[in-house]
């Protein structure tokens, strides 16, 4: 199964940082799945792009692709976080929220 991680972003490397070690951590834990990260995907391009939502669509056509959403971290405060939930939540994708394990866990 492939599994959209959505977390917020905002251009912020120590997200992009958490995001590599909730996936680090569901590897370990599922290694049947493969998790899919918008932020590693097109971070590169965050300023570069002409406005939010062509990036923002960007996120939303690999989330397509994938069979189910995993939500992590403050997703209320997150402009990309919500318009993720409403794709999902509009076009019948399962979604679920998340909390971060902590590595001592």
């Amino acid at each position: 199964m492939n599994i959209y991680i959505s977390h917020p972003y905002g251009g912020k490397r120590e997200n992009e940082i958490k995001v590599e070690e909730i996936i680090k951590d569901l590897v370990t834990r599922f290694p049947e799945h493969t998790y899919i990260s918008p932020i590693h995907a097109f971070s590169f391009m965050y300023d570069f792009v002409e406005d939010y939502q062509q990036g923002l669509d960007m996120c939303i056509e690999l989330l397509k692709l994938c069979d189910m959403m995993y939500v992590f971290g403050d997703h209320e405060s997150s402009r990309g976080c919500t318009a993720e939930i409403q794709w999902c939540t509009d076009n019948q994708k399962p979604f679920q929220y998340r909390e971060i394990r902590r590595a001592e866990e």
